[in-house]
């Protein structure tokens, strides 16, 4: 006992060692305080005026480096404020001091961290007097004909039939008539689903025979196709992966768009993966560049709006959102530029339920340049960006093959998916998708022996709750405000039904082969 207190009261007598002690301890925290100074300066720079983004993966292990550095000279600081308190130091520069460590503890320990809300949805009934168009062909061929597609022409057949022509031509035919959608000289974006292999993307015999359409307008086409495609973090692999969904599984977007080159149409690819983290201004404020041109942080989307300008590879500047730039007279045309969505129908386990026309939005705008896009879907920012550009002038939506698994999706294997041989066409995004998933995924669940309730996220059409519905009224909602009508209800739908062998026209949801599923 004695020999402990010898030692001790020689530790505390010894100078040097003191001394060194305290050094060791001054350094510690010098370079703990200059540590977590960085680190909150990155965070603040980082985050800017959007305390949401401290949701974000690297701000939060920033917010924990702030943590672990400023920790230990936090604890020190407070317990030496308590010391001078405890010693009758109540001054009111004392008092502040102490007030602005307890508020930095708090805030650098994130319990005093103050964040966007989530946003609150204001959920838009669809204009009453409102009808939308799905048109469905059932019975798809599996083998395409030469260049033609024989379930796509069965598609196309029917709805010019019922009054929505493909080409806008003074000739009246069964898919061309004055108010037909394609002019002869138009510039046709065909945006695909791309991200993933095998059955994840766009049926490429579809593709084709879409371009082989487009180029046989009545007046002939003179105007220009572009295949484009933003598939995030994956990679577009050049539009040429060997494993597509197709019936030659070596058929990739790529091979498509050099056979009709190789033909003398003028068509082409772009790969908006590539420029979805530049930032660009438009073609009038005198910006060239390719990039993505991003609207400010909107707390009602809790996202910002984005949409991809590009020159093509024949020399065309194009803007999604103003049109067809031409540079000698510094002005756009609009009504030149078409937007065709050619998304392919199946579960999206991951985050959203169901992936449609609707989803494959998130290919057209960037996740890069702090847009937080795919979060901000739910509140409807994907329907604001529709405004914004303005929607797609036709969804095709492929059910070839779909992922009829609510546990997988929404990567889908070869083994993976469920031939359905059906397609859906519609200019109401929202329509062809509560239709789509309610008459054709649902159905293809049930045939796989998934009986409700499904796993979480989920696709349940009619759950206003379920992650599916929640996107899609949101987007619904966020068009019906910007002036463009869009329908989730089935009874505002007018269904015109087909089989691709016969051409049975239906008018009507409640015909006999296109009841919808209720729910259990």
């Amino acid at each position: 006992m004695n020999d402990k207190h010898t030692t001790c009261s020689k530790r505390q007598s010894d100078p040097q060692a003191s001394a060194r002690g305290g050094l060791l301890r001054r350094w510690f925290l010098a370079n703990s305080v200059v540590a977590g100074v960085l680190a909150l300066v990155w965070l603040v720079l980082r985050s800017g005026p959007k305390p949401s983004r401290l949701a974000y993966p690297c701000q939060q292990a920033s917010l924990s480096a702030a943590t672990l550095a400023l920790g230990a000279p936090l604890v020190a600081a407070m317990i030496a404020a308590r010391r001078q308190l405890a010693a009758g130091i109540r001054t009111p520069a004392g008092a502040a001091a102490a007030i602005v460590v307890v508020v930095a503890g708090l805030a650098v320990t994130g319990i005093f961290v103050i964040a966007d809300a989530p946003p609150e949805v204001r959920l838009l009934e669809p204009p009453r007097d409102y009808r939308a168009s799905v048109f469905h062909v059932s019975n798809c061929p599996e083998d395409p004909v030469g260049d033609a597609f024989p379930g796509l022409d069965s598609l196309l057949n029917l709805m010019g039939g019922n009054g929505l022509k493909l080409h806008r031509s003074t000739t009246s035919g069964p898919t061309s008539g004055p108010d037909g959608l394609i002019a002869a000289d138009d510039l046709v974006i065909i945006k695909i689903n791309y991200q993933w292999a095998e059955r994840g993307g766009t049926n490429t015999d579809l593709l084709r025979g879409f371009i082989l359409r487009l180029t046989e307008h009545p007046d002939g086409f003179s105007g220009e196709i572009v295949i484009a495609e933003n598939t995030q973090f994956a990679g577009a692999d050049n539009f040429d992966r060997a494993a597509n969904n197709a019936q030659d599984h070596g058929q990739s977007p790529r091979d498509v768009v050099n056979h009709f080159a190789g033909l003398g149409v003028q068509v082409s690819l772009f790969d908006w993966t590539q420029i979805r983290h530049t930032s660009v201004d438009e073609y009038s404020a005198g910006d060239l560049a390719d990039g993505y041109v991003v609207y400010p942080y909107d707390p009602a989307f809790a996202g910002r709006v984005s949409y991809p300008k590009f020159r093509t590879d024949l020399g065309t500047y194009v803007s999604l959102r103003d049109g067809v730039w031409d540079l000698p007279s510094n002005t756009y045309d609009r009504d030149r530029l078409k937007l065709v969505n050619m998304p392919v129908l199946k579960s999206h386990h991951s985050t959203y339920g169901a992936t449609s026309a609707v989803k494959n939005w998130m290919g057209v705008i960037t996740t890069g340049l702090s847009t937080n896009s795919h979060g901000s879907m739910r509140y409807g920012l994907l329907g604001e960006t529709m405004v914004e550009v303005r929607p797609a002038d036709l969804n095709i939506l492929d059910a070839i093959w779909i992922n009829a698994d609510p546990y997988t999706g929404p990567s889908t294997s070869y083994g993976g998916a469920t031939r359905r041989n059906e397609l859906v066409a519609s200019t109401d995004a929202v329509a062809a998708d509560i239709w789509a998933v309610t008459s054709i995924l649902i159905p293809g669940f049930l045939g796989n022996g998934f009986t409700p309730p499904w796993p979480q996220p989920d696709a349940t059409p009619d759950d206003p709750s379920s992650d599916f519905r929640q996107y899609l009224d949101a987007s619904m909602s966020a068009l019906i405000a910007g002036g463009h009508p869009a329908t989730n209800d089935l009874t505002q739908i007018s269904l015109y039904s087909a089989d691709a062998s016969g051409l049975i026209f239906t008018d009507g949801f409640e015909s006999g082969d296109t009841t919808a599923w209720s729910g259990p």
